[in-house]
């Protein structure tokens, strides 16, 4: 029996490595972003990242035992599986291509003009997103708009540990530029620490959950987790 574990129930002695190489991601210490080894699985090909939020839901919410109304936009494929499969939650697929999201009933989506009404989802994930929207603040201020009270969204994007301030050019328009200040060719900004601050001043209160820090489970070695990719979750 192999030694790591993916969420489609199979196991392996090792994952595949997946990523995009570049300089900037090791110069800052980025979590949720770069070259990994061992950490794509060759069957269901789920990466460390998606997971990481598999068992954060499983772990650490109650949607599996609670009516839950979620709104997922530009989902990954597998995650999106698994949210849509349960029964008590109430699946919303969005994006602004919903026709790449056939199998999800997906909706028309610009994170950044949303025709939700206020206060209309008790979760949103919104997950290595903001990292592509010209104009993030806006975005995060809908995100916020059009969750309840009380709920909480999942913001991920590819966070450099080592950068105080995000890097962020509009003059930067070339993908071979984008790549080597940025990361990836389609990425508009680099995230650093700061990107927490951002999310409060728009109102929520961010705590940073991580699995191993937090003890989420005694066998979280088996998942070939990034140690250092917390889950932003924002509360409303």
């Amino acid at each position: 029996m192999g030694q790591f574990y993916a969420f489609c129930g199979k196991s392996y002695r090792k994952f595949m490595h997946e990523g995009v190489k570049s300089p900037v991601f090791k110069k800052y210490t980025v979590a949720g972003g770069g070259y990994k080894k061992n950490v794509k699985c060759p069957h269901c090909q789920s990466t460390d990242r998606t997971r990481l939020l598999y068992l954060f839901f499983k772990l650490r919410t109650d949607i599996y035992r609670n009516k839950t109304r979620l709104l997922h936009i530009s989902p990954n494929m597998l995650l999106a599986r698994e949210l849509q499969s349960i029964p008590t939650v109430e699946y919303t697929c969005g994006a602004l291509t919903p026709e790449c999201f056939s199998p999800f009933n997906a909706v028309k989506v610009d994170v950044s003009k949303m025709t939700f009404d206020e206060n209309s989802f008790d979760v949103i994930v919104c997950n290595h997103v903001l990292e592509h929207v010209p104009d993030d603040a806006t975005a995060m201020r809908e995100i916020f708009r059009v969750l309840k009270p009380g709920g909480f969204a999942v913001l991920q994007v590819p966070l450099a540990l080592d950068l105080e301030k995000t890097l962020e050019d509009e003059t930067i328009t070339g993908r071979k530029e984008r790549k080597i200040v940025f990361g990836q060719t389609d990425h508009l900004r680099l995230y650093g620490v700061d990107y927490f601050d951002k999310l409060s001043s728009i109102g929520f209160r961010v705590v940073r959950d991580n699995p191993f820090a937090d003890n989420w489970a005694d066998d979280l070695e088996r998942y070939s987790l990034d140690r250092n990719e917390d889950v932003f979750v924002c509360y409303k």
